[in-house]
């Protein structure tokens, strides 16, 4: 080769590393750029007449609180696990239960003892102070009733009490109230307040689809009622849900619809309804269509 072929050469070569330098010095700004680039050229890829963006099935997980004060003495499923209705999770412990059931049996035990001696003392106070006459008569005065009516409300209260006691402690085991994927729960031996929840389970299929649209869509423009097109498998999910409300502001997109980069983006969340036989699972990406007349 001759030597102004070798200076061309090495000029090209030249040239080349100090774009590669220039490029390589900005990493994080050119895979931002072309993420950008790629998610509105994905969005703005429709058939005539129609907006596309990228969607995906959620559904609100299901809490199961404690109904008492408690720890966890057992625990049925881990995370991820797929349960029925009535599936037990986990069973809460009856120590506390049974503590306050022997001090009900403790407090009717001494009430029983206080009205007995209240009714004997006031039989014998009664008959020091009536008159012969009136000891006999059917319809003498007497407290012997309003005595027995006060104790018989007390005993009332605390029969009720430990009827509910009971009650509960024949429902330790708390069971799922759907079927569905298992999100969270609580570890044996935990301790958990009343209403605090042991277990959340996720339902088995979307309760609507949550689209994200470019962060200056004009949010007047979406209205509630609009008919959008589910694009996406499989067919018997391809018809029409209703856009139901959307979001107050632009926020980040699930994990699911991150591009190829693994670089998140951010959207404009559209909720829209799960068209009627339509069983999408929760997470499940998905495309919807716009009309652009909505739009």
């Amino acid at each position: 080769m001759s030597s102004r072929g070798r200076s061309v050469t090495g000029g090209v070569a030249r040239a080349l590393d100090r774009g590669f330098e220039k490029l390589s010095a900005r990493p994080l700004s050119l895979l931002v750029f072309l993420a950008s680039a790629a998610l509105l050229v994905y969005l703005q890829t429709s058939s005539v007449g129609h907006f596309r963006a990228r969607a995906v099935g959620r559904a609100q997980v299901v809490e199961h609180p404690s109904l008492v004060a408690s720890f966890i003495s057992k625990v049925y499923v881990q995370p991820g696990d797929h349960v029925e209705a009535g599936t037990p999770l986990v069973d809460l412990s009856s120590y506390f239960i049974e503590r306050e059931l022997s001090q009900l049996n403790a407090e009717v035990e001494q009430l029983l003892h206080e009205r007995n001696l209240a009714q004997a003392r006031l039989h014998v106070q009664e008959e020091r102070w009536l008159t012969p006459e009136l000891r006999m008569r059917p319809s003498r005065p007497s407290l012997d009733r309003p005595t027995e009516a006060w104790y018989a409300a007390q005993l009332e209260v605390l029969q009720t009490r430990r009827s509910q006691l009971l009650e509960t402690r024949n429902n330790l085991t708390v069971s799922s109230r759907i079927s569905g994927r298992v999100a969270l729960v609580v570890a044996p031996g935990s301790p958990v307040a009343v209403g605090s929840s042991v277990a959340m389970v996720t339902p088995e299929h979307a309760e609507e689809i949550v689209a994200y649209l470019p962060p200056d869509t004009d949010p007047a423009r979406i209205e509630a009622g609009v008919a959008v097109r589910i694009a996406s498998r499989p067919t018997s999910c391809e018809r029409y849900g209703t856009v139901l409300r959307r979001g107050a502001g632009v926020e980040q997109m699930p994990g699911q619809l991150d591009n190829f980069f693994g670089v998140a983006a951010q959207g404009m969340p559209v909720y829209i309804s799960v068209p009627v036989g339509c069983d999408l699972g929760v997470g499940q990406v998905l495309a919807v269509e716009f009309p652009k007349a909505g739009m």
